[in-house]
């Protein structure tokens, strides 16, 4: 099997690996065992090389990252979720996505987001989502939505948000739980790890376990990225 592509978006840390929804990729990848190779985008040019290998845009008609290209089938796909289905539709061992489950994950990330980010869930530079004045406030509603995440969990039989069957929701939740590692200042990193009982710092763990992945160590955490 060839390699399967994923474009990214390079940071100034030593894996150079940063931005969350490529991560989730990153995930499914080693969820399933794929093979894939990365080639970094600097954010200014993404819109022209996503045109060059025909990638479609996605929400609000912006290029963005990820995108994968399958050299085994010949499709560039576009958006971590749809990915996600892709995988499953063309190498169905190990679901990412249970049968069925497809509206309800979907609908599970957007819930995730608007929970824990709100109406910064757009951004992915936390100066950007904390404007001068509101970084306390930003930071207060990013615990309190995760305390309603944990709930979730909780009542899903506490380690994976479908009880004992691993998904892409997982998969998002701790994708955006290795961001706040490198974005977040090193107290607000310790905060949300002690949170619920160390809750995201375990589910981490778990879903690098599950996915052979090793993304979002908290030792690698910097603040210079990008």
């Amino acid at each position: 099997m060839q390699p399967i592509i994923l474009y990214d978006i390079p940071s100034k840390l030593p894996k150079k690996q940063w931005a969350p929804n490529p991560s989730k990729t990153r995930f499914c990848l080693g969820h399933k065992g794929l093979p894939y190779e990365v080639i970094w985008v600097e954010l200014c040019d993404i819109a022209a090389t996503m045109k060059g290998i025909g990638a479609s845009p996605t929400a609000g008609e912006r290029y963005t990252v990820p995108v994968i290209n399958d050299p085994n089938t010949g499709v560039t796909i576009s958006d971590s979720h749809a990915i996600a289905k892709y995988l499953d539709e063309t190498y169905p061992d190990k679901p990412l996505i249970p049968h069925g489950t497809h509206v309800l994950v979907e609908t599970f990330e957007t819930l995730f987001l608007n929970t824990v980010m709100g109406p910064m869930a757009r951004e992915t530079r936390w100066e950007d989502m904390a404007p001068e004045g509101k970084a306390q406030e930003m930071w207060t509603a990013l615990k309190k939505g995760l305390g309603v995440v944990d709930g979730w969990y909780q009542k899903s039989g506490d380690r994976w948000i479908m009880g004992d069957t691993f998904s892409f929701a997982d998969i998002v939740v701790a994708s955006w739980i290795a961001w706040w590692n490198v974005v977040l200042n090193e107290q607000e990193c310790r905060e949300v790890h002690a949170l619920h009982g160390g809750r995201w710092a375990r589910l981490l763990a778990d879903v690098n376990t599950e996915c052979n992945t090793n993304l979002g160590s908290f030792a690698e955490r910097r603040l210079s990225f990008l």
